[in-house]
């Protein structure tokens, strides 16, 4: 079972995600999603069922659109 990478990134003027501006990673796997990122010195983590859910929590936030390298 190999997990599939994706990222929350910031939007093209086009509303796209750009590839460039990925603010956050995770890894995709078929019992689940996590995103990972350090605050401060701390690593962080959040788990989702999957990267769209977590596009839906995490994006709506921060104004994020899934990546998909």
């Amino acid at each position: 079972m190999a997990a599939t990478l994706f990222g929350l990134a910031a939007k093209t003027e086009a509303g796209e995600p750009d590839p460039d501006r990925v603010r956050v990673w995770g890894m995709e796997i078929p019992d689940g999603a996590v995103l990972f990122w350090k605050e401060g010195e701390r690593s962080q983590f959040a788990l989702f069922d999957t990267a769209a859910d977590a596009e839906a929590r995490f994006g709506a936030l921060f104004d994020l659109v899934l990546f998909r390298p």
